[in-house]
């Protein structure tokens, strides 16, 4: 199976929060898909559960990778739109 896979790194000041992660897990819930969201090189969580996004912890400066479980257009268009949920807060 083909996957997705965008680097992001966290630059809102606060981290990756509670309004960005809600955000997150609506577009993963509205896309169907079973995206995952990781710190490089460790395993990630399912993105449609915003307490497992949360309990990662993670802080302003931090690498993630959005995992998309297809490729082509579309999971790139999601994976992007993704990234830049996270980080719509920042400066």
């Amino acid at each position: 199976m083909s996957e997705y896979v965008l680097p992001v790194e966290v630059r809102d000041p606060i981290g990756f929060h509670a309004r960005p992660v809600g955000q997150v897990v609506a577009q993963v819930k509205a896309s169907g898909l079973d995206v995952v969201v990781r710190r490089v090189g460790e395993d990630g969580v399912v993105a449609n559960s915003p307490l497992k996004l949360l309990a990662m912890k993670v802080k302003t400066g931090e690498s993630l990778e959005v995992v998309i479980p297809s490729a082509g257009p579309e999971a790139e268009a999601l994976a992007q739109a993704l990234a830049e949920t996270i980080n719509a807060e920042a400066p």
